[in-house]
């Protein structure tokens, strides 16, 4: 044991208390030892890997996988290798190898006896990629639990081993998306997809892993789930009997989605499917895994706020892209803005000057461009699917009607009264504003999603005082410019990023039906203590703005 080291040393000891014995090394140099799982009473053999370094989570493997977890088991995979905690959801302590791989094991039991009662754990359901072959790659660009047709794209690909397809249930937006990541369609190949819905999570057949061919496929969803399995062989057979050379098979699961190719064993040349048993020939033929990708708008506005409502199905004006507005813009679309059926327009009738980009989204490729033109272009680019309009007027001569929500980021105070007054004249909309307080001092947002809400003339008496204070004291007054620049506030990009994420943290709130508060500061100078910065403002008597 002296080659381990002292830590070595220490782990097997420890280890030794718990019944495990020292094996050896791996080929990648980790510990490795032998000993039991308890759980539920019962000791479980079990093969444990330890990193030396503590930087990768213990491995488990059950050695040999329980004939109660067989053939098939949430977190168990067909090599034995046991998924007892989610990469990510803890920091290991590398000071502390010994107490953390004690620690793991205490979580391994504890899984396997969930595991064991019929419990699921819901932060480790995603564990089946990790033994699903990534032999071929396909993006996914069709919405979910959706009912459209699906189509495949067969993508140019040098390594023929490993093909790249697209599945999409709307050719065009796929395409663009397809080539803003640059990536080109081989339009001589075509594929036929089918796509099967089922209420059970993918889990590893241990008898047989990966599946080879249709029948390992069949057996492996009949321990899954019985009806997808005999949709799949309904689907599989049909197809055999054309003269089709390979299947794309869409496997919807509760969690996520997954996929193989089914490529049709046709060995008797120069006769046609007809002449074989057809069920024969699907059974026999191999299929190849595709690790799928999902790349469209929904799960890229979800992923990372997972339980909330996104922007989706939104129909939005931004009104502003300037120096706030052109990072919004991008925050609104990144939020689902422009999706699923929604639309974001963008309203801007300036133009972009040099001495802009020092703290705007865009750059000096749009210099003398539309603002509004200018930034639809540019998030396009990222967001091909996105529903962009640009509208290179005057706010006020645009149609607001017909919008879920209007968001003033232009920072005029006057013009976002008159913008105020416009709404409440017409049909209400609710209206988010967003400005900058002094030279980038504090940044403040207000929503008024009713006709009884606040809007921004509301914050200040008659005679122009202050109702809601930034700071205690007043605010420094800086100006900066000279010649024909003009003169205009200073302040970094930083300042324009952070208004930026408040306005779109109180867009999605307004989504999920969460607008209090209100009215919302963040002081950003540390100089400067705030005054009050989480308020729900009341509406002025007699606004001029709102009480219209």
């Amino acid at each position: 044991m002296s080659e381990q080291g002292p830590t070595g040393s220490e782990l097997s000891r420890a280890l030794a208390s718990r019944g495990f014995a020292y094996v050896g090394h791996d080929e990648d140099g980790w510990f490795v030892f032998s000993g039991s799982l308890i759980s539920e009473e019962t000791p479980f053999s079990v093969r444990l890997e330890v990193d030396p370094d503590g930087k990768d989570l213990p491995r488990v493997y059950l050695a040999p996988i329980p004939a109660a977890l067989q053939p098939v088991a949430p977190h168990v995979g067909a090599d034995g290798s046991f998924c007892y905690l989610a990469h990510g959801a803890i920091v290991l302590d590398v000071f502390d190898i010994v107490g953390q791989v004690l620690a793991c094991i205490e979580r391994a039991e504890a899984v396997l006896g969930q595991i064991l009662r019929g419990e699921l754990t819901q932060d480790l359901e995603e564990e089946f990629f990790s033994c699903w072959p990534q032999s071929a790659l396909c993006l996914l660009d069709f919405e979910e639990k959706g009912h459209l047709p699906l189509s495949v794209l067969v993508l140019d690909s040098k390594d023929e081993a490993r093909p790249i397809t697209a599945v999409s249930d709307d050719t065009n937006r796929t395409l663009s998306k397809l080539a803003a990541i640059g990536l080109s369609v081989d339009s001589t190949r075509k594929v036929t997809v089918r796509r099967v819905r089922t209420t059970a999570p993918p889990r590893a057949l241990q008898e047989k892993w990966p599946p080879e061919t249709v029948a390992d496929v069949l057996k492996w969803q009949a321990t899954l789930d019985p009806r997808a399995r005999r949709k799949l062989e309904d689907l599989i057979h049909a197809e055999a009997k054309t003269d089709a050379n390979s299947l794309l098979c869409i496997i919807e699961s509760p969690r996520f989605v997954y996929a193989f190719a089914v490529e049709y064993d046709r060995r008797e040349k120069g006769q046609r499917a007809r002449d074989f048993k057809s069920l024969e020939v699907a059974y026999r033929s191999p299929v190849v895994p595709m690790f799928c990708l999902r790349i469209d708008d929904q799960y890229t506005a979800e992923r990372s706020t997972p339980g909330r409502r996104t922007l989706a199905g939104k129909q939005i004006i931004l009104v502003g892209c300037g120096t706030i507005g052109g990072f919004l813009g991008e925050y609104l679309v990144k939020a689902g803005a422009g999706t699923g059926g929604g639309a974001l327009s963008l309203v801007d009738n300036d133009i972009l000057l040099p001495q802009n980009v020092g703290r705007h989204r865009l750059g000096l490729n749009y210099i003398l461009r539309n603002k509004a033109e200018a930034l639809a272009k540019e998030l396009r680019r990222g967001a091909p699917g996105a529903k962009l309009i640009p509208i290179p007027v005057n706010a006020l001569q645009v149609d607001l009607s017909r919008a879920d929500l209007i968001v003033d980021a232009t920072g005029e105070e006057a013009f976002g009264h008159l913008l105020a007054r416009k709404l409440s004249a017409d049909a209400f909309r609710p209206m988010l504003s967003v400005w900058i307080e002094g030279p980038g001092t504090a940044i403040r947002a207000l929503m008024r999603d009713s006709r009884d809400a606040a809007c921004v003339r509301c914050l200040k008496t008659r005679d122009r005082s202050p109702i809601y204070k930034v700071t205690e004291g007043e605010l420094p007054q800086m100006l900066a410019g000279h010649g024909c620049e003009s003169l205009y506030v200073p302040f970094p990009a930083t300042v324009s990023v952070q208004a930026a994420s408040l306005a779109a943290d109180m867009a999605v709130d307004w989504a999920n039906a969460n607008c209090s508060p209100r009215l919302r500061t963040r002081v950003l100078d540390p100089r400067w203590d705030s005054s009050r910065q989480l308020i729900d403002p009341a509406q002025l008597q007699e606004c001029p703005a709102c009480t219209t």
